[in-house]
């Protein structure tokens, strides 16, 4: 098949990804090549090392903007409408992962059933666009798990499916020896709360890596910032590799997101190198809950975490990694697989 799977203008896919999204669009796309389909990826920029090619849509060169819209949005607003009017004929499937609304707006005028994967919580925003956009398309929608599913079907007319994030296991040794660390691995801002897990660190005495791409700077410099210290590190926003590093040699990855995490592609990814997680409920969907390899903590509650550090230190990594292998790449290939024939007809 010949897919182009569609972001939006302005989305990097380069290393350091910005969030889960993105690194795993570069996945699955690049598995999709390797199975024998053509991909184009529609987006701002990719590393030349992907097998996948990549198509971006130029900006006016004329200044757009005005007293209600930025130049930015404007400049998006043409890219957008620039889909809209191109010929996608040559493809089989048009696959959106987008968050810009615009790109919906335009794609309406391609006349042509599409697949939408949502990978993010319902937002005012979002409710609106997939409102009217499943009311006027029959294209068929897709969540990373089955909490969000449930939060975003009361809001759109068109079923559902759900397909996991897969992973593929890293050929890292995944018997390293653990530091008596923890780690933290997200974009940092209020709702991924790593303010939480700095608490938790500090409470149980142990050293904290944060590592993540600062997405609110005034919540950084003000809540995180001052917490900083010899056992409370920001290692920065890292590339997968150094990330992997972090991952072979920390005792226990702390996931502490406040709001419902879509799916948890991180805790996938630490599960892959070996590595246990401890979180909450709304940072654990129920399909990751998989204890003792990932235990879920009622709250901030400091003797429920000195219990679950307890049971983190009598964990096999290579058990850890059994589990991450329950969400291989490969079978969330065939899955979509399987809707792109439903599309094909």
């Amino acid at each position: 098949m010949q897919i182009l799977m569609i972001t939006a203008p302005s989305v990097s896919l380069l290393e350091p990804f910005a969030g889960g999204t993105e690194a795993f669009v570069v996945r699955l796309a690049n598995a999709l090549v390797k199975k024998g389909h053509r991909i184009d990826v529609l987006c701002h920029s990719a590393s030349e090392d992907n097998l996948f090619n990549t198509i971006k849509l130029e900006e006016s060169p004329y200044r757009l903007c005005d007293a209600v819209t930025s130049e930015e949005d404007a400049q998006q607003l043409y890219q957008a409408a620039q889909l809209g009017l191109a010929d996608l004929s040559r493809y089989d499937v048009v696959h959106f992962h987008s968050y810009f609304t615009a790109m919906y707006d335009f794609s309406v005028f391609q006349e042509r059933q599409n697949i939408i994967t949502l990978h993010t919580p319902p937002s005012p925003r979002l409710t609106a666009l997939h409102q009217l956009h499943s009311a006027r398309s029959d294209d068929i929608y897709v969540s990373v798990s089955s909490r969000l599913a449930t939060e975003w079907q009361p809001l759109i007319n068109n079923e559902i499916h759900v397909i996991h994030n897969g992973i593929t296991l890293p050929d890292d040794d995944v018997l390293t020896q653990r530091k008596n660390q923890l780690l933290w691995v997200g974009r940092i801002c209020e709702d991924k709360d790593v303010t939480t897990a700095i608490e938790c660190a500090r409470a149980i005495d142990m050293r904290l890596i944060i590592a993540g791409p600062i997405i609110n700077q005034d919540y950084f410099d003000h809540r995180v910032a001052p917490q900083l210290s010899d056992t409370i590190q920001y290692a920065g926003h890292l590339e997968q590799g150094e990330l992997s590093s972090l991952y072979l040699t920390s005792k226990a990855l702390l996931n502490t997101a406040k709001w419902n995490e879509p799916f948890g592609l991180t805790t996938l990814e630490a599960l892959s190198y070996g590595t246990p997680v401890i979180g909450f409920t709304t940072s654990l969907p129920p399909e990751l809950r998989i204890p003792p390899y990932t235990q879920t903590l009622p709250s901030p509650d400091i003797a429920h975490l000195r219990n679950a550090i307890e049971t983190v230190d009598t964990l096999d990594p290579l058990s850890c990694r059994k589990v991450a292998s329950l969400f291989s790449l490969d079978a969330t290939v065939t899955e979509y697989e399987k809707r792109y024939l439903d599309v094909i007809g």
